[in-house]
C-alpha cells in the first residue's frame, strides 16, 4: 500500500508543484543594482544622456545672461568714457548730469538684482527629478569591486588596466584620473589597503605639480590625494613610506595644523615600531580561491574525448540529432553545439529584460546580495508561451530527463567583472519532496569577448561561452550521493556581456529513467 501511495504521489506532484514555486520579479532596476548586469546599466546611458542635455540648456542660459552683460557693458562703458575725457564738461550738461543721477540711483540697484538672480532654475529642478535615479553608494562599491575583481582573478598589471590593456588586448578606452582615484579610494578602505597604493601613486602622477582650480568642479586636489596616499601607507604600518609623503603635502599646506599633527604622530609610530615591508600582511588565498584562479587564467578548455551527432536520447532526435562533443567521462560532462536559434536566443533574452532582480546564490538562496556572486537574474515559467516551451522539450532532448517538479528556468546577466565563485549545484540536504539537482543544462544566449568560463576546478576543464550551445552535466553519483568533481564557477567577465540560461533538473521525477542505482568503484 504505501508503495502505491508513493508512486501516485510522484505521478501527480508535478501537476501540483511544478509551477508553485514563488520567485520575485522586478520590471525596473532597484537603486543599487546597476552594476551587477550589462542589461541593467542600459537605463544609465540614457540617463547621462538626459543630464548632458540638461547641463547644456544650463550654459545656454548662463550665455543668454552672459550676452545681455556684454551688452549693456558696453554701451555703459562707451558712456563712462565720455565722462571721463572731461568731467568738468559733462557735468555741466543738465542731461548728462541727470543721467549719471538717475543711472546710479535707479539702474545700478537693478544690476545688482539681476547679478544677484540665480541661472538655471528650470534646469535645477530637472536635475533634482533625474537625481532619484543615479547610480548609489553601493552601486560604486560594487562597479570598483568588478574592476578589482578582473585585476586579481587574472592577474592584470595595474598600470595596463590605467590605459585599457586588458588580458593582453589593448582597448581604445582608458581609465581617467577620477576613475583610478575612485578605486584607489574604495581599496584604502578595505582590510588590505596595501592594494590601494598602486591605483593612489598613479593618480599622484598625473597630478604632477598641477594645483586645484577652485573654479573646476571635478578637479582633483593634489593635497587631498598625498592624505589619502599617506593614510593609506599609514594603516598598512608603512609608517617610514607615508612620512615623505606628508612633507611633500605640507610643501602646499604649510601651516596646515592636521597635516602637522599627523606627520608628528607618523614620527612617534617610526620611533616605536619598524615600518614593514610593503605587502608582507598580504593575506594568502585560500586553496578553493587559488583553483578558481589558476582555472580562469588557464589557456582553454582541454581536447573533448569525443564528438558525434546525438540520435538516441529521444525519439526525436532520430530525425534531427544534435551535435554532441563529450569533455568528461567522470564526471560526465558534454557540450551540445548549435541547440538553440538567433530568434530563440533573441526571445529568451528579451522576456528576461522585464523581470530582472538581483540573484541569490545556490547556498543562500534568501539572500539579495553576496560577494560570491554578482549577476542579475530572471524566472522564467517553462509553460509561458511557445518559446520557452519549445526549450523546455530542447532540455529533455538534451539530458533525456523530465522537467516536472523542478525549477523554472533562471536568465543570468553579467556586469562589470560579473562572476560565480567555486560552487555546487547540488544541495547538501536537499528538500525531501523536491528531492535533490539530478543535473544541470546550461545554454550560453551569448559569446564573451574576454573571460566568463565556466570552469569545473576539481575536473581541470574550462569551457568558453559560445552562443546556441548547451552544457549538460550530472551533479549526482547513481547512488543519489552529490558529485563533488563537478564543483564549478563562473570566471568574471572582462570585456563582453554574458548571458545564460540555466535548467537544473530535480530527482523525483527520474525514478524511472535513471534509478538509483549502486556505484561502481569506477564511478557513475
Amino acid at each position: 500500500m504505501q508503495i502505491l501511495f508513493f508512486l501516485l504521489f510522484i505521478w501527480l506532484f508535478p501537476y501540483v508543484a511544478a509551477d508553485s514555486f514563488t520567485f520575485p520579479t522586478q520590471n525596473n532596476v532597484a537603486r543599487g543594482e546597476y552594476s551587477l548586469s550589462v542589461v541593467s546599466m542600459k537605463p544609465l546611458v540614457e540617463l547621462e544622456t538626459k543630464l548632458v542635455q540638461n547641463l547644456d540648456d544650463y550654459a545656454t542660459a548662463l550665455e543668454l545672461k552672459l550676452q545681455i552683460l556684454r551688452r549693456h557693458i558696453a554701451e555703459m562703458r562707451v558712456e563712462n568714457e565720455q565722462a571721463q575725457r572731461n568731467v568738468n564738461l559733462y557735468l555741466s550738461h543738465p542731461l548728462s548730469a541727470f543721467a549719471l543721477i538717475r543711472r546710479l540711483h535707479s539702474d545700478w540697484p537693478q544690476w545688482r538684482q539681476y547679478m544677484s538672480e540665480p541661472v538655471g532654475r528650470a534646469q535645477l529642478r530637472n536635475f533634482d527629478t533625474l537625481q532619484g535615479a543615479l547610480p548609489t553608494q553601493m552601486d560604486l562599491q560594487d562597479a570598483c569591486n568588478g574592476i578589482v575583481r578582473i585585476q586579481e582573478i587574472y592577474g592584470l598589471q595595474e598600470s595596463h588596466i590605467f590605459e585599457g590593456k586588458l588580458a593582453g588586448i589593448q582597448y581604445n578606452t582608458g581609465m581617467s584620473t577620477g576613475d583610478i582615484l575612485a578605486v584607489g579610494q574604495h581599496l584604502s578602505c578595505t582590510k588590505n589597503s596595501t592594494e590601494a597604493i598602486p591605483w593612489l601613486q598613479e593618480v599622484r602622477r598625473r597630478l604632477g605639480n598641477q594645483t586645484k582650480n577652485p573654479n573646476e568642479p571635478l578637479a582633483v586636489g593634489k593635497s587631498e590625494v598625498l592624505w589619502l596616499l599617506a593614510e593609506t601607507y599609514i594603516k598598512s604600518k608603512h609608517y617610514a613610506e607615508a612620512l615623505p609623503i606628508l612633507d611633500i603635502a605640507l610643501k602646499d599646506k604649510i601651516a596646515d595644523a592636521v597635516f602637522l599633527r599627523r606627520r608628528e604622530q607618523v614620527q612617534q609610530l617610526i620611533a616605536k615600531e619598524r615600518s614593514t615591508i610593503l605587502d608582507s600582511d598580504k593575506p594568502k588565498d585560500d586553496p578553493r580561491l587559488a583553483e578558481f584562479k589558476q582555472r580562469c587564467r588557464s589557456r582553454g578548455s582541454m581536447s573533448s574525448l569525443h564528438c558525434c551527432y546525438n540520435f538516441t536520447t529521444t525519439p526525436f532526435l532520430r530525425l534531427a540529432p544534435l551535435k554532441m562533443e563529450l569533455l568528461r567521462q567522470h564526471p560526465y560532462v558534454v557540450v551540445y553545439h548549435d541547440v538553440l536559434s538567433d530568434s530563440e536566443i533573441a526571445g529568451i533574452i528579451g522576456m528576461a529584460e522585464q523581470r530582472m532582480a538581483r540573484t541569490a546564490t545556490i547556498a543562500q538562496p534568501n539572500r539579495t546580495s553576496s560577494p560570491t556572486r554578482t549577476a542579475m537574474g530572471a524566472w522564467l515559467k517553462r509553460s509561458s508561451n511557445a518559446l520557452t516551451q519549445r526549450i523546455a522539450r530542447r532540455v529533455v532532448d538534451v539530458s533525456g530527463l523530465q522537467l516536472e517538479g523542478s525549477e523554472r528556468m533562471q536568465v543570468i546577466n553579467y556586469g562589470i567583472g560579473g562572476h560565480y565563485i567555486t560552487h555546487k549545484d547540488w544541495f547538501t540536504h536537499a528538500p525531501t519532496v523536491m528531492g535533490n539537482r539530478l543535473a544541470t543544462v546550461l545554454f550560453y544566449l551569448s559569446d564573451v569577448e574576454q573571460g566568463g568560463a565556466t570552469v569545473f576546478t576539481k575536473a581541470q576543464l574550462k569551457v568558453l561561452p559560445r552562443r546556441g550551445t548547451a552544457l549538460f552535466w550530472y551533479n549526482l553519483h547513481t547512488d543519489g550521493e552529490g558529485d563533488w568533481s563537478t564543483v564549478h564557477a563562473a570566471c568574471p567577465i572582462i570585456v563582453g556581456s554574458k548571458w545564460v540560461l540555466t535548467q537544473w533538473i530535480r530527482e523525483p521525477s527520474q525514478i524511472f529513467i535513471r534509478p538509483c542505482l549502486q556505484r561502481t568503484s569506477a564511478g557513475d
